[in-house]
């Protein structure tokens, strides 16, 4: 940022657009602007006795003004905690108390539209909390000065909290080394320059927002276009008018934005639009959806949007962001395998038909430091056997803060012949040559009479299952060993009893074919009903968790079983 800001101050770095109905900017943020201000909230905090190695915990409402205060804490050495602003659900209420006490800040950092609800949130916590601050009254002392940033490439900079989407959100610890990697690494892969036009809404608390949204185009010098998230989810196909309007070029976005998109956005709004300079679309789900990214390309033809526009990546918070992704203007790589022979941890070529699975490349492994790895014994695995992703090199992040027991169950492994250390992941995934697949989650498969069962396909095939139903997000987990619960988000018709029991009879003669058991339980929720994850994926462990504590609220139900004593209803 220093060096974009010293060469080209008035470049206009990032803008804000609250409400994405007008065409007027709230908020237009230059490089010398951006320099300038970090400097004066670190001579703030300076001031004030904040220095190197203590925590801030920014937790800010949609806007530029988390772009300032994650700088002016680099600046001074502060290592930056992002955290969600309090409000929205139960969840994130407990998230950001997690983050408080896990994090233990020395100040926390917010601004004026978020500064009420910090405050009410704090004072329901305890008299011992740390100070808070609204960053637009950190005004710098009169004759201050400013100074060059911490450069020590192995002091922390962040404190990135997991998105939890299998276990209790962790605070991961990022050095200036390893974001510095990371973006050369994303800059490999994507090739931006100072031509990069970017149009986000992820939130700045998740690694694809703080890195990749954020960060590198900041990295390359290009401008991006913020948006709030709730926004683009009220109007996904604003979020494409701008994309269009603003020749944007770059975007990063979870699979299910696509999803929504391709579902939502009329032949009319596609009519509209001008997608031909859009060059990368970044996707970072995982696994990755062949048919969302088809559906949208085809939806968004006319337009001029390409398919080998999208940019299949993987990558987690513990690796920084990125670990593979496909190279800017290759095309695809897809591949069709045996549906039985994945199930015993092999990619062999199959029909494309109904038994067989397509599977998308996330990406090319540039730096060979990526392993499929057997979990129980530590053996690495040739190409086209499935097991756990393991990684190593300067994008590894330390471990988790100060968890140990964590730390050591993730951060330092070595393989059966010596090699490492490696991240174990909790991946399951393949190598193909370069290429890399990712499958599912260790924690999430479900294993039926010895054979693996990946989740995703099952919701894949119950969302194939909608008939005149209107079928949202799907959460599909294993239980007592033997079962299968499907939790289906349905936006319930007039008279729907008849149709959401034909709904259900149809979703689960199609997952007992798939996974070769009759013990499905089907239960039907109103949108929103299915936690997700910060950065849009589905929570299966807080689903399975609300299941077996009678936390839901069924529209209709069908259990199996033991679960049920055979019986079926409301």
């Amino acid at each position: 940022m220093e060096s974009q800001a010293a060469s080209r101050p008035d470049g206009i770095a990032f803008s804000f657009l609250r409400d994405i109905k007008g065409d007027v900017f709230d908020d237009d943020l230059t490089y010398g602007q951006l320099r300038d201000s970090a400097q004066d909230i670190a001579e703030w905090l300076r001031v004030r006795g904040h220095g190197p190695g203590e925590r801030a915990l920014l937790v800010f409402s949609p806007g530029l003004e988390f772009t300032r205060a994650f700088f002016g804490c680099a600046y001074a050495g502060l290592i930056a905690v992002p955290a969600p602003p309090p409000g929205g659900s139960r969840a994130s209420i407990e998230r950001l108390d997690g983050i408080l006490a896990s994090a233990r800040p020395a100040m926390i950092i917010t601004d004026d539209r978020a500064l009420p609800d910090v405050t009410e949130w704090l004072s329901e916590r305890s008299d011992d909390h740390p100070p808070c601050v609204s960053i637009q009254r950190m005004e710098p002392a009169a004759g201050g000065g400013r100074r060059a940033p911490a450069r020590s490439p192995d002091a922390l900079a962040v404190l990135q909290f997991t998105s939890g989407s299998t276990s209790t959100p962790k605070g991961v610890e990022i050095t200036h080394r390893n974001l510095l990697s990371n973006l050369n690494l994303i800059h490999a892969h994507v090739g931006a320059g100072e031509d990069l036009r970017g149009c986000g809404w992820l939130p700045l608390t998740h690694d694809m927002g703080l890195i990749g949204q954020f960060l590198y185009p900041l990295f390359v010098g290009g401008w991006c276009l913020m948006l709030p998230p709730l926004e683009f989810v009220r109007r996904p196909a604003r979020w494409l008018a701008l994309i269009s309007e603003h020749g944007v070029t770059h975007t990063c976005t979870p699979n299910f934005a696509y999803e929504l998109c391709a579902r939502k956005v009329t032949d009319e709004q596609v009519a509209g639009l001008d997608l031909s300079r859009w060059r990368v679309a970044l996707n970072g789900a995982e696994p990755l959806q062949a048919a969302t990214m088809e559906a949208f390309a085809k939806r968004m033809s006319p337009a001029g949007f390409r398919l080998e526009t999208f940019l299949p990546c993987y990558g987690l918070a513990e690796a920084t962001l990125l670990v593979a992704g496909k190279l800017n203007g290759e095309p695809l790589v897809t591949t069709s395998v045996d549906a039985a022979q994945l199930a015993a941890r092999r990619l062999v070529p199959g029909s494309p038909d109904d038994r067989a699975a397509t599977l998308v490349s996330s990406g090319q492994v540039l730096r060979g430091n990526v392993l499929i790895v057997e979990p129980a014994t530590g053996v690495p695995l040739g190409d086209r056997r499935v097991g756990e992703i393991w990684v190593s090199g300067e994008c590894v992040a330390r471990g988790y803060w100060e968890d140990e027991e964590a730390t050591g169950e993730s951060f330092g492994f070595r393989t059966s012949d010596g090699r490492g250390p490696f991240l174990r992941t909790g991946d399951l995934g393949a190598r193909d040559g370069a290429e890399l697949y990712v499958v599912g989650r260790i924690k999430d498969v479900i294993v039926v009479h010895g054979r693996n069962v990946y989740p995703h396909d099952l919701e894949r095939a119950a969302q194939d299952q909608a008939g005149d139903l209107v079928f949202m997000s799907t959460a599909a987990f294993g239980l007592d060993g033997e079962h299968i619960v499907l939790i289906q988000e349905v936006r319930p018709p007039r008279g729907a009893d008849a149709a959401l029991a034909e709904g259900a009879s149809r979703i689960r003669r199609e997952l007992s074919r798939r996974a070769g058991t009759g013990k499905i339980s089907i239960v039907f929720v109103r949108p929103g009903a299915v936690r997700k994850t910060t950065s849009g994926k589905v929570s299966r462990s807080a689903m399975r968790r609300l299941f077996t504590e009678s936390g839901l609220t069924p529209v209709y139900q069908s259990l199996s079983g033991e679960l049920s004593a055979g019986s079926t209803g409301r």
